[in-house]
């Protein structure tokens, strides 16, 4: 297929912005490095339901979403008519809004651990207040966790040995254990005895399915250690049931965190849990922001779950997800191609594993590349994020995509010329490196 999309206004703008802004980006993921700088669209000017529209004008169906916070699908009505609304009536007050009020009783509805709240904006500051509740509550120190938690001190202290400018001296309240692996948590809760506050760990993540009572045992070993469970639901959190992974796993844990479902895209956090652990929040511990009660993202919050509690938005969700990931296994086993899907359909993950991983890795990229060029964007080895405006065109237009790609990539494989085809001028998977 020859080229017939310019990037070019997105690469004028990354021109400019790699010397205005470290790494090009305020979020690594997003780093045009991370795709396929080249071949693969940078700016959006414009999106509706499940599709984006590039600075050059090309219009594309959307897996990468914002990293996850589309749930609904991009403007959609219902949330952004709140907005509109709101936004006449001002975003920020020295009062309080009283959709402080709302939002906060219908996250407690929904989610089963959540019997008080409180806002803030991201996924770092939620875990970080959900660290320091922890710590005063059980008057311990240390922090046992699994997988990545943003990037305040309080988590990064994790991985002194590959991240700078984070004190030395906070790496020793912290500590993880391997993921799904019971006799590795179990063996760190009797290493720091009397010492954890919190287990922290992530109900769906790493790109693998959960074994059987793993979130059961994980339970019972806080309970007998007297250490307090947070559940880090910042992906899970409104697209894998109404209450999150806490909802689907039927576990409760003691805390939560919650941010990119939360408001369809607006910033809302949402720190929350048992109200004996909450309360300290009101004297004892300070978590404070000025910006934990702007309206327009309440406004927007209280929009989307009033929409997740009347309209079949997981079902359709799981159902879309499912049909994905039957089809990116089927298609690749029809071109001979080892992509393979992982974890659970609303945000699943995929990897192509060749035995040479330099071929892998740029295989990848002629992916990103060929998809891009048939007008789907995809993330290298996902998460593949549905939203509920996902719907059967967008489902046939992307197998029909991927099928063509995967032809293209089977051939250039047979033929040893995958990295002649790529247009790409720079691939670095920055951000992986320190999850």
């Amino acid at each position: 297929m020859s080229r017939s999309r310019s990037y070019d206004r997105s690469l004028d703008l990354y021109r400019r912005e790699i010397e205005l802004v470290p790494g090009g980006s305020q979020t690594n993921s997003k780093r045009a490095t991370a795709f396929a700088l080249g071949a693969f669209p940078i700016y959006a000017q414009d999106a509706a339901g499940a599709r984006i529209q590039d600075v050059d004008g090309n219009w594309y169906i959307d897996y990468v979403l914002g990293l996850g916070p589309i749930t609904l699908g991009y403007c959609y009505p219902d949330v952004d008519r709140a907005i509109h609304e709101q936004v006449d009536r001002g975003i920020i007050y020295g009062l309080l809004s009283p959709l402080e009020v709302e939002v906060a009783a219908a996250v407690c509805e929904m989610v089963p651990c959540a019997e008080m709240v409180r806002f803030l904006k991201g996924g770092a500051e939620v875990t970080q207040a959900a660290a320091r509740l922890a710590r005063a509550y059980t008057g311990r120190e240390v922090i046992l966790n699994c997988g990545y938690r943003g990037w305040v001190d309080t988590w990064a202290a994790q991985h002194t040995e590959r991240l700078t400018g984070i004190p030395q001296c906070l790496s020793g309240v912290i500590d993880g254990w391997p993921r799904h692996d019971l006799d590795g948590l179990r063996a760190k809760l009797e290493e720091y005895e009397g010492r954890v506050a919190l287990v922290s760990l992530d109900p769906a993540g790493g790109g693998a399915r959960v074994p059987d009572g793993y979130h059961q045992a994980v339970r019972e070993l806080c309970n007998e250690h007297g250490a307090l469970l947070m559940y880090d639901e910042i992906v899970t959190g409104f697209r894998m049931a109404p209450g999150g992974g806490q909802e689907y796993f039927g576990v409760t844990p003691d805390l939560a965190c919650f941010a990119k479902g939360s408001a369809n895209g607006m910033p809302l956090g949402i720190v929350c849990g048992r109200a004996d652990v909450m309360r300290l929040a009101a004297d004892d511990v300070t978590i404070s922001v000025t910006y934990g009660g702007e309206a327009l993202s309440l406004a927007a919050g209280r929009a989307a779950m009033q929409v997740y509690r009347s309209e079949p938005v997981f079902d359709q969700i799981w159902a879309t997800g499912g049909r994905l990931m039957a089809g990116f296994e089927e298609l690749g086993e029809k071109h001979g191609v080892p992509l393979r899907c992982h974890g659970y359909e609303p945000m699943s993950s995929q990897t192509i594993d060749y035995e040479d991983a330099q071929l892998s890795r740029d295989v990848w990229t002629l992916l990103l590349q060929e998809m891009a060029e048939r007008g789907v964007l995809l993330r290298r080895g996902g998460l593949l994020f549905i939203t509920y405006s996902h719907r059967d065109e967008e489902v046939e237009e992307t197998l029909a995509a991927l099928d063509e790609s995967l032809a293209v990539i089977a051939e250039a494989v047979d033929e040893g010329t995958v990295s002649e085809r790529l247009r790409v001028t720079e691939v670095k998977e920055s951000f992986r490196s320190f999850t």
